[in-house]
Protein backbone atom coordinates (compact mmCIF):
# COMPACT_ATOMS: atom_id res chain seq x y z
CA UNK A 1 0.00 0.00 0.00
CA UNK A 2 2.96 1.83 0.56
CA UNK A 3 3.62 2.31 -2.98
CA UNK A 4 -0.01 3.12 -3.77
CA UNK A 5 0.23 6.45 -1.06
CA UNK A 6 3.70 7.17 -3.19
CA UNK A 7 1.76 7.17 -6.33
CA UNK A 8 -1.14 8.71 -5.45
CA UNK A 9 0.73 11.60 -3.20
CA UNK A 10 -0.55 14.48 -5.86
CA UNK A 11 -3.45 13.47 -5.59
CA UNK A 12 -3.86 13.26 -1.09
CA UNK A 13 -3.80 15.17 1.80
CA UNK A 14 -2.05 14.66 5.10
CA UNK A 15 -3.86 12.36 6.57
CA UNK A 16 -3.94 9.90 3.59
CA UNK A 17 -7.38 11.19 2.09
CA UNK A 18 -7.62 11.48 -1.83
CA UNK A 19 -8.15 14.63 -2.23
CA UNK A 20 -10.13 14.20 -5.83
CA UNK A 21 -10.22 11.20 -8.06
CA UNK A 22 -7.94 11.72 -10.81
CA UNK A 23 -8.67 12.06 -14.41
CA UNK A 24 -5.88 9.82 -16.42
CA UNK A 25 -6.60 6.09 -15.78
CA UNK A 26 -3.80 5.01 -14.45
CA UNK A 27 -4.19 7.45 -11.26
CA UNK A 28 -7.52 6.80 -11.19
CA UNK A 29 -7.47 3.08 -11.36
CA UNK A 30 -4.33 3.09 -8.14
CA UNK A 31 -6.70 5.36 -6.50
CA UNK A 32 -9.52 2.66 -6.31
CA UNK A 33 -7.12 0.03 -5.70
CA UNK A 34 -6.29 2.36 -2.97
CA UNK A 35 -9.91 2.15 -1.77
CA UNK A 36 -10.62 -1.13 -2.06
CA UNK A 37 -6.96 -2.00 0.14
CA UNK A 38 -9.51 -0.78 2.64
CA UNK A 39 -11.90 -3.62 2.79
CA UNK A 40 -10.91 -7.24 3.77
CA UNK A 41 -11.33 -10.55 1.88
CA UNK A 42 -13.22 -12.77 2.65
CA UNK A 43 -15.90 -10.42 4.83
CA UNK A 44 -18.92 -8.93 3.71
CA UNK A 45 -20.02 -5.33 4.34
CA UNK A 46 -23.37 -3.28 4.54
CA UNK A 47 -23.66 -0.49 2.28
CA UNK A 48 -23.76 1.77 5.11
CA UNK A 49 -20.45 0.43 6.13
CA UNK A 50 -18.79 0.36 2.47
CA UNK A 51 -19.96 4.31 2.76
CA UNK A 52 -18.28 4.72 5.67
CA UNK A 53 -15.05 2.61 4.32
CA UNK A 54 -15.07 5.06 1.34
CA UNK A 55 -15.62 8.47 3.18
CA UNK A 56 -12.69 7.87 5.56
CA UNK A 57 -10.69 7.59 2.00
CA UNK A 58 -11.31 10.56 0.31
CA UNK A 59 -12.43 14.71 1.29
CA UNK A 60 -14.77 14.98 -1.78
CA UNK A 61 -18.11 13.98 -0.96
CA UNK A 62 -18.73 11.00 -3.61
CA UNK A 63 -19.35 7.68 -1.80
CA UNK A 64 -21.94 6.75 -4.69
CA UNK A 65 -19.47 7.84 -7.24
CA UNK A 66 -16.68 5.83 -5.44
CA UNK A 67 -18.53 2.87 -4.74
CA UNK A 68 -19.59 2.68 -8.59
CA UNK A 69 -16.12 2.58 -10.03
CA UNK A 70 -15.05 -0.29 -7.53
CA UNK A 71 -17.81 -2.47 -8.35
CA UNK A 72 -17.24 -1.06 -11.93
CA UNK A 73 -13.77 -2.10 -11.93
CA UNK A 74 -14.21 -5.49 -10.63
CA UNK A 75 -12.75 -4.47 -6.86
CA UNK A 76 -15.91 -5.11 -4.96
CA UNK A 77 -19.28 -6.88 -5.78
CA UNK A 78 -22.51 -7.25 -4.37
CA UNK A 79 -25.75 -8.99 -4.06
CA UNK A 80 -28.17 -8.07 -6.66
CA UNK A 81 -30.91 -6.18 -3.89
CA UNK A 82 -27.27 -4.40 -3.25
CA UNK A 83 -27.52 -5.33 0.60
CA UNK A 84 -24.16 -6.97 0.95
CA UNK A 85 -20.94 -6.01 -0.56
CA UNK A 86 -17.80 -7.67 -0.58
CA UNK A 87 -14.32 -7.28 -1.88
CA UNK A 88 -13.10 -8.97 -5.34
CA UNK A 89 -10.11 -11.01 -4.95
CA UNK A 90 -6.81 -10.39 -2.81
Amino acid sequence: MDLLKQELKDYMDSEDRLMALPCGLRHRNLALEYIASQFETGRSYTLHAVNAIINRCHTFDQAALLRSELFENGLLDCTSDGSEYWKVGP
